[in-house]
């Protein structure tokens, strides 16, 4: 799936962790579509990836737990009820100064251990993580069962929403990958491999 989602200025990310690419174009599009199918596109959203070290201070501080974790939301409003995906999603408007909505902060690094055990690709389960976010700034929860059920079926919703077919990519196609460490060779590895490929 291709998103053709343009950015209302509503949706900002950064990625303070340089161990991993993240695709800010590809998330924007993700985490603008989410907002503008739960009808909260007109708000501000911020998404920050971070490194382990970042997570765990903010875990530590907010939910006194000495570890890191995947993700963290930082909700603005209380809504009285969570709200639903929308099958029909109002049109995206122009809007010069948006409500916050919250912050979602990911930690990119315990992203890529759940995809490990869970046996799938990093890109989705960032996808996931994003949804998973910004569900939490829009009422959802999962401590107790009916939350839980509530909030599982709208994250299914928008992952089918992603997911793509067998003709177009999920549009959460390598949204975030490993960075790729450059190679260090000194010149005299140079010389001696261009030795050896005149002789």
């Amino acid at each position: 799936m291709t998103l053709r989602v343009k950015n209302i200025a509503c949706v900002h990310v950064l990625n303070s962790y340089r161990s991993y690419n993240v695709d800010r174009a590809k998330i924007t599009a993700i985490a603008t579509e989410i907002c503008r199918r739960l009808g909260v596109a007109h708000y501000e959203v911020c998404l920050q990836f971070l490194s382990p070290r970042a997570m765990r201070t903010l875990n530590h501080k907010f939910r006194e737990k000495d570890k890191s974790t995947d993700v963290l939301s930082f909700p603005q409003y209380d809504f009285k009820r969570p709200l639903k995906v929308h099958a029909a999603p109002p049109a995206l408007i122009p809007v010069l100064n948006p409500l916050p909505l919250g912050d979602v902060v990911i930690s990119i690094a315990d992203a890529a251990s759940n995809a490990r055990d869970a046996g799938q690709l990093l890109d989705r389960e960032v996808c996931f993580l994003v949804i998973h976010g910004i569900l939490h700034l829009v009422g959802h929860d999962h401590m107790k069962a009916v939350e839980k059920k509530l909030m599982f079926t709208e994250q299914k919703k928008l992952m089918r929403i992603f997911a793509g077919s067998k003709s177009k990519a999920a549009a959460w196609s390598e949204c975030a990958v490993p960075a790729l460490k450059k190679a260090k060779t000194s010149k005299k590895a140079k010389t001696s491999k261009t030795s050896k490929r005149r002789a």
